[in-house]
């Protein structure tokens, strides 16, 4: 018989790695699937003043700090975000393919919504929680090129490296609005006198060190085509499918004398519907959101109390909410108040709303 003693004796605890418990403090709830490993921090831009070092780029052959990055957001039933599989790596991808579709449909609005975004990934340093060691930061494409201009001096023609460990630059600016309203005001952004990464030769040497062992690219995380398109078809196509077959057998019990006005009207319809989209979706460019059309939709609900006038701001919004260039791209999905229903609807839900709409128009005709 073995003794108590023994029995304790024989258990060995099993010390975790640094590596797991890394990730495990940087993980993100909600079962969401990040196109950035698990295991590293990412920075999250504060509301007004921001101030960070840009880290060098530690990968070959390296024309910039940052590492170009394209993503889809806005997929499936949780709005989930993905690297571009046709973009980034030339290999089959079911949400270019859908865009594609989209586009062989006429469907400008939902082509749109499934173009890739443009980011640029850096290490960076946030000088106001150095502690956290390097970060993470996926810039806006067009933020990124503010950034770049300060590097270059019109006059003298000096070109300034920013992220230069020993004689680099600071940068600050602000971030100004929330959503889809997130701007990065370029005539704010400053850098910052020559200094050093840090006045610590120690903490500068494990930093690169760091970046060195993780160049920017070995951060990312992939997903395949399957699990891509599983993701974005979710529940949804089986529920469209079950939408669009009552609709058919209803206009199967039309009498075959009103058909030919039905369809030739409806046409027509759709025609007109359809320009005021198409604008709308023309103002929505997939980089920085236009500041017209934000002062649009926030000033009509201030300034009409017609219910009619307020309708067309909020598909505008569930638009811009999928494509806007801000640091919300991924968290809407999660957060939000009770009524944030239709912003977090997947880009193929909205599509299966609007065609259900326009059935039940001809319908009605």
């Amino acid at each position: 018989m073995v003794k108590q003693s023994e029995r304790e004796r024989s258990f060995r605890y099993e010390k975790r790695s640094r590596e797991d418990v890394k990730a495990r403090a940087n993980m993100r709830g909600g079962g969401f699937d990040s196109y950035i490993k698990p295991e590293f921090k990412r920075y999250k831009v504060k509301d007004g003043k921001n101030l960070v070092r840009i880290l060098p780029a530690t990968w070959a052959k390296a024309k910039h700090y940052g590492y170009d990055i394209w993503v889809n957001y806005g997929i499936g039933a949780d709005n989930q975000s993905y690297l571009s599989l046709s973009k980034m790596r030339d290999e089959p991808d079911p949400l270019a393919d859908a865009r594609r579709q989209a586009q062989r449909e006429g469907d400008e609005e939902t082509a749109k919504a499934l173009a890739p975004r443009q980011r640029v990934l850096v290490w960076i340093i946030d000088r106001t929680a150095e502690d956290e060691g390097p970060q993470l930061w996926d810039i806006p494409f067009s933020v990124d090129k503010d950034f770049v201009n300060l590097c270059l001096d019109e006059d003298t023609k000096e070109v300034i490296y920013p992220d230069d460990p020993d004689e680099g630059h600071d940068l600050r600016f602000y971030k100004e609005g929330q959503g889809v309203g997130t701007k990065y005001p370029a005539s704010r952004m400053k850098l910052l006198d020559a200094s050093p990464l840090s006045e610590d030769q120690d903490v500068q040497a494990e930093w690169l060190d760091f970046i060195k062992e993780n160049p920017v690219p070995e951060t990312l995380q992939f997903y395949t085509a399957e699990q891509i398109s599983a993701a974005f078809d979710g529940q949804t196509r089986t529920k469209d499918e079950d939408d669009e077959k009552p609709r058919k057998r209803a206009k199967a019990d039309e009498d075959d004398d009103d058909e030919k006005p039905r369809r030739h009207k409806p046409a027509e319809d759709d025609d007109e519907d359809e320009k005021p989209s198409r604008r709308k979706a023309a103002a929505d460019e997939d980089e920085e959101p236009d500041e017209k059309p934000r002062k649009r939709t926030t000033s009509k609900p201030a300034d009409d109390d017609n219910e009619e006038d307020e309708k067309p701001s909020k598909p505008k919004r569930e638009r811009s909410r999928l494509s806007a260039d801000d640091d919300e791209d991924e968290a809407p999905a999660k957060d939000g108040d009770a009524e944030d229903e239709k912003p977090r609807q997947s880009i193929r839900e909205r599509l299966a709303k609007r065609r259900a709409k326009t059935a039940d128009d001809e319908d009605e005709d």
